[in-house]
């Protein structure tokens, strides 16, 4: 799919706003309700929108330990995936390259409740991992713009 800059202006309005109306979201861009709401079913429907969410304070909830883990799995038979898909506290897992298989996002209710998830790791996946608590996060989560596509071909500065 061609994203055109009508496109990116309604991208880069509902990452910051996803419950923005059809109306209001035509009206910062220029087109009508319709016009707007088939633009967005579009996008939906090639599968760059591919949902919508609400941003949670986890500490808020009770879950004030914000862990990255990142896990090496030593056995050819580890399921780091199959195994961050049951518990509840994985809010993310990435299989990645370099010296670690997967980065492993977690929250947990206590560095205790951290420690039972790490054990559980590295028992029933024979996996290494190093743990990074998270102390705070000068950019938690950031929109993805036009720039993007620009920012990797600039000419590096003399």
């Amino acid at each position: 799919m061609d994203i055109d800059d009508i496109s990116w202006m309604i991208l880069e309005i509902m990452q910051e706003d996803a419950r923005i109306s059809y109306k209001e979201l035509g009206e910062r861009i220029g087109l009508s309700a319709p016009a707007a709401t088939e633009r967005v079913r579009r996008l939906e429907k090639a599968g760059v929108i591919q949902g919508y969410r609400a941003k949670l304070d986890f500490a808020k909830l009770g879950f004030p330990v914000f862990a990255i883990v990142r896990v090496t799995a030593r056995g050819s038979e580890a399921k780091i995936g199959e195994w961050a898909e049951t518990r509840p506290e994985v809010i993310e897992c990435q299989r990645v390259t370099g010296a670690e298989s997967h980065v492993v996002r977690v929250v947990c209710s206590s560095t205790a409740h951290l420690e039972d998830v790490i054990e559980d790791l590295q028992t029933s996946q024979d996996a290494a991992t190093l743990t990074h608590i998270v102390t705070s996060s000068p950019v938690p989560w950031s929109h993805v713009t036009r720039e993007v596509l620009t920012a990797g071909t600039r000419e590096p500065a003399s």
